[in-house]
């Protein structure tokens, strides 16, 4: 049954992709849906493309391994990103009318070379995240299907890549919204069923309270002591608010969130959808975390705790639920996958190769921006490199992961941290900022991007041990400011990049309707509200249950 609904749900992405594929015309379809898309496909697709394998898995994982409570915390400022990108940041990209991220930053200096590099950085990075979203896929399968796992791999890359080589971004904002709804099912009514299997909400805290396995992994600080991922309580609260920031930053700047509001309808629909994935999100986290503690009181020895949510798919929830289940993680990962296919094909296609063919400097050279760039987004021709190129980066990224080892969480942390370093500091500097220079912009992004990749390789394969206050990303996050500073001195921005700077800061005529706004505000209160209710929840169903244990 697990198997017949996993083939369902890749039959049902390629009919999809398609589908899609045949209403992609040009370029501005392939990559930003004609710049259209309403408000509950781009929230749909922001949390799609936040929402994997690294989720329903590692993070899930995490929970089970003994650090709800450490989750929940690093996701309270990981969600705090949609809104402070959206307004510091996403509706100011989507002002400028690029196709990607790395565009942006090529218009905003005035530099075809940091183009580039952007877009080497996009190729690098999120294909490492990709990497993991496929192995994850990979494993969820391999514990399903009994089949060689070069098969599996196969499969599962041939579903993610048809799909977005026929569709484009299009295709990724209807399928990822379809697969939002299937996992965010999956995650509620799998983790909620597991609750209430265990007592309901108030007994089985109280059973996970007295886990004798796994003592303390319902505390606020999780299991703690030198055998434990965490050694103090306190390095719990400075490993939560440390990854916490460095995600808030992932989800406000980072190229797979950031450029879903490229896609969006007007300004409102951006703020809107951000409102959107930031309830949606705290409502789905609080079930993961606790659901994924909560399979202890059914198993506490699964190995490897990645797979906890399959074991339990498979051993404790009703067979319709499991299949649900199954189905939601395996959705998570195949929406994920093509935001992050589409995304380095984009970048590969737009922002890298028209640059090492020399086709953009020539055109910065001899200023070429008038017919030529307003017919950028009708570029049929463009269109068909676009889809070459998505094959040849996606045959890249399944040589890579054939020969790389298993590391979901690892692999797929460390490189959205790549984009919290490198481009966070830039990326809102180049909106507040006049006085910010193409060589200080590229300086930073080097410095940021080298420093995490040196020191978390020297952590992971080095054996070199940080303080907790001075991870990689940290470390990666102070060197992408000095090196701006210092790259940037002695040089003056170009006044091109500034006019176009100074254009953003305008709001467009269609988002300055009086009803739009009034809408918009709606959207904050019902999401304050939620917010609100949730925290209420955490107070009456943790801790309430379990303040006798608390000593």
């Amino acid at each position: 049954m697990f198997a017949l609904a996993i083939f369902g749900s890749f039959v049902l992405y390629l009919v999809i992709g398609a589908a899609v594929g045949r209403t992609v015309k040009d370029k501005s379809d392939y990559y930003v849906a004609g710049r259209a898309a309403p408000t509950f496909l781009v929230a749909g697709t922001l949390v799609a493309s936040f929402l994997s394998t690294v989720s329903f898995m590692g993070e899930l994982g995490f929970s089970y391994d003994g650090y709800p409570l450490v989750m929940l915390l690093l996701t309270a400022f990981n969600i705090s990103g949609y809104l402070v990108g959206v307004v510091f940041f996403g509706r100011y990209l989507r002002r400028s009318q690029a196709l990607t991220v790395p565009e942006y930053f090529g218009k905003r200096f005035d530099s075809p070379g940091l183009q580039a590099l952007a877009g080497i950085m996009v190729v690098m990075g999120i294909g490492l995240y990709l990497v993991a979203v496929t192995q994850g896929l990979v494993l969820v399968m391999g514990q399903l299907i009994d089949v060689p796992q070069w098969v599996i791999l196969i499969a599962v890359w041939a579903a993610y890549t048809i799909f977005t080589l026929l569709s484009g971004s299009r295709g990724v904002l209807v399928n990822d919204t379809i697969m939002f709804v299937v996992f965010t099912a999956a995650a509620i009514i799998g983790m909620g069923w597991l609750i209430g299997r265990a007592g309901g909400p108030v007994a089985a805290m109280q059973k996970m309270a007295q886990l004798a396995e796994k003592p303390d992994g319902i505390a606020w600080h999780g299991l703690t002591g030198a055998d434990n991922y965490i050694g103090s309580p306190l390095q719990a609260v400075i490993y939560a608010v440390t990854f916490g920031i460095v995600w808030c930053t992932v989800v406000a700047v980072s190229p797979w969130q950031s450029s879903r509001f490229l896609m969006a309808r007007n300004e409102h629909v951006a703020i809107r959808s951000a409102l959107f994935a930031t309830a949606a999100l705290a409502i789905t986290y609080l079930f993961l975390t606790f659901g994924g503690f909560s399979i202890n009181l059914f198993d506490s020895g699964i190995e490897p705790s990645e797979t906890a949510f399959i074991w339990a798919a498979q051993n404790v929830l009703p067979s319709l639920l499991g299949v649900i289940a199954v189905t939601g993680i395996v959705a998570a990962g195949l929406s994920s996958a093509a935001s992050f296919l589409s995304l380095i094909g984009f970048s590969a296609a737009n922002d890298v190769l028209p640059y090492l063919s020399g086709n953009r400097r020539r055109d910065a050279e001899t200023r070429v921006v008038g017919a030529e760039a307003a017919a950028g987004d009708n570029d049929t021709a463009g269109l068909r490199v676009a889809r070459w190129t998505m094959l040849v980066v996606g045959l890249a990224v399944l040589a890579v992961t054939s020969v790389a080892p298993p590391a979901v969480l690892t692999i797929g942390y460390f490189a959205a941290t790549l984009f919290a370093a490198s481009w966070g500091p830039i990326a809102f500097w180049s909106v507040w900022s006049e006085k910010l220079s193409a060589r200080g912009a590229a300086s930073g992004m080097i410095a940021g991007f080298a420093v995490v990749a040196v020191f978390e390789s020297l952590s992971e394969f080095g054996g070199l041990e940080l303080p907790d206050f001075l991870n990689s990303t940290i470390l990666g996050f102070a060197a992408s400011i000095i090196a701006t500073v210092v790259g940037n001195t002695g040089t003056k921005p170009p006044e091109a990049g500034n006019a176009f700077r100074r254009k953003l800061m305008h709001v467009p005529a269609e988002d300055q309707d009086p009803a739009n706004y009034r809408v918009t505000r709606t959207w904050m209160i019902v999401t304050v509200a939620i917010l609100a209710l949730c925290s209420v929840a955490l107070i009456a169903l943790y801790v309430v249950p379990y303040a006798p244990f608390a000593g």
